[in-house]
């Protein structure tokens, strides 16, 4: 239905890891996330996504990114598999710290695969149209022959666009340190 009506498909919890849940949850979001982007690319449908919580860390942020492109960056064009949209939500006080709106600007840099603003969209991938009228109904037997489960597409383990980590983590404590002595004095 999503590809006959040329609709895109949103789904969340792009930032959870498996090894963040409670294990009484019996919860698998990065199975979830890759079975249901596998399915919409498969089918060829536009994949777009979302957080689901509140989070400011590089693991996070790494996560988002490995799933917008679970192959990677392409340098020879637009990667195969990749999102067409990105929805950021929870614009907070907590976001705009500085420290967490620096890793902010960094994954935002990312997401754009370190490529300078580009103020043409039609030089984006697939630009927004209006919707047409819906194509004919599909048989039955092509809904549920199309409904059989298959196998994800293999995402990388990591992504390649990290924001950094630990190490990147402690240098922004020692950076915030610094900052906030030098505010002080001159306050």
């Amino acid at each position: 239905m999503l590809k006959r009506h040329e609709a895109i498909l949103n789904f969340t919890c792009v930032e959870m890891r498996n090894s963040e849940q409670s294990e009484n949850a019996k919860s698998a979001p990065e199975e979830l996330v890759q079975q249901v982007l596998s399915a919409a690319w498969r089918e060829g449908i536009e994949a777009a996504c979302e957080n689901a919580l509140n989070r400011y860390d590089r693991m996070a942020y790494n996560q988002i990114l490995k799933n917008a492109r679970p192959n990677g960056v392409n340098r020879n064009g637009p990667p195969k598999l990749r999102i067409s949209a990105m929805t950021y939500l929870r614009l907070s006080d907590e976001l705009l710290k500085p420290k967490n709106f620096r890793i902010f600007k960094i994954f935002v840099r990312k997401m754009h695969a370190d490529q300078d603003y580009c103020p043409d969209p039609q030089k984006y991938f697939k630009p927004i149209k209006p919707l047409e009228r819906s194509k004919p109904k599909i048989p039955i037997e092509k809904i549920l022959e199309a409904s059989e489960m298959l196998k994800p597409y293999p995402f990388d383990p990591e992504t390649d666009m990290s924001v950094g980590g630990d190490i990147a983590d402690f240098i922004n404590g020692i950076f915030d340190k610094i900052f906030y002595k030098i505010t002080s004095i001159l306050n």
